[in-house]
């Protein structure tokens, strides 16, 4: 009878000690799936987060290039606004004083045509041809009362147009800088996206680290209270690997 109890004392205690071995395989393969995951997730966010640096930083040199741009448009626009206001007080004088009448003229005309932008002159409404004529060899015999044509419509449009009031002119001479503005504005975004997928990843490192907590605390615990601990501990990795199969990832 002593024999027969002692044999059944031994095989429950081999029972209670298979039991516990698959518990412990359990809780080291939610372990290891966590922190291969943590991991993971960890790497995916550092990827994010590079991306994220580099884009700020295009993107405050685009920025910055764009700013450089706009201020050169500025000044060029400041100087084609005083050559036309100058030109324009050379005109009126000219007309007040039929002595000085030519000498002011032709200053006016060689004004629009030599200091002006192209976009100013443009935007004027002046002939190219007028323009071109200067840009030629002057050793070229040139047909005086063409140029003299050409100095009489100038004079004429001069009057009758403002340059400052010329929205036409004022995009063409900003639509560099504000080209570069736009691509500093996108990349921008671009680095915000990257901020919030690294801050996505980051997220998923919080439920893997509770999900480690819950599983690798289970295995102080010597009662049945263990499964439940561990379920809770394998309900996060569940939860963590269901959220980050939804999250951009990134390879680069």
């Amino acid at each position: 009878m002593s024999h027969s109890s002692h044999v059944h004392v031994g095989e429950h205690e081999d029972a209670d000690s298979t039991k516990t071995s698959k518990f412990e395989l359990i809780a080291a393969v939610l372990l290891g799936l966590a922190g291969i995951l943590t991991a993971l997730a960890s790497f995916q966010a550092g990827l994010w987060n590079g991306k994220m640096s580099e884009h700020y930083g295009k993107a405050n040199a685009m920025a910055t290039a764009a700013a450089a741009e706009k201020s050169r448009a500025i000044v060029e626009m400041s100087r084609d606004a005083t050559v036309d206001i100058q030109a324009k007080q050379l005109i009126m004088e000219g007309d007040e004083n039929p002595a000085v009448r030519l000498r002011d003229h032709t200053i006016a005309a060689y004004l629009y045509t030599v200091q002006m932008s192209d976009a100013g002159y443009k935007a004027m409404g002046f002939p190219a041809e007028a323009k071109k004529l200067v840009k030629d060899d002057p050793k070229t015999p040139q047909d005086e009362s063409k140029v003299a044509a050409f100095g009489e419509e100038l004079i004429d449009k001069a009057l009758r147009n403002e340059l400052t009031d010329n929205a036409n002119y004022r995009n063409e001479m900003l639509a560099e800088s504000k080209k570069g503005s736009d691509e500093a504005d996108k990349t921008f975004a671009e680095g915000v996206k990257a901020k919030e997928n690294g801050d996505h990843f980051e997220l998923g490192d919080v439920i893997f680290a509770v999900s480690l907590f819950f599983t690798g605390i289970s295995l102080v615990f010597r009662t049945r209270i263990r499964w439940g601990v561990i379920l809770v501990g394998g309900f996060f990795l569940f939860c963590g690997i269901v959220y980050m199969l939804t999250l951009h990832w990134t390879l680069s």
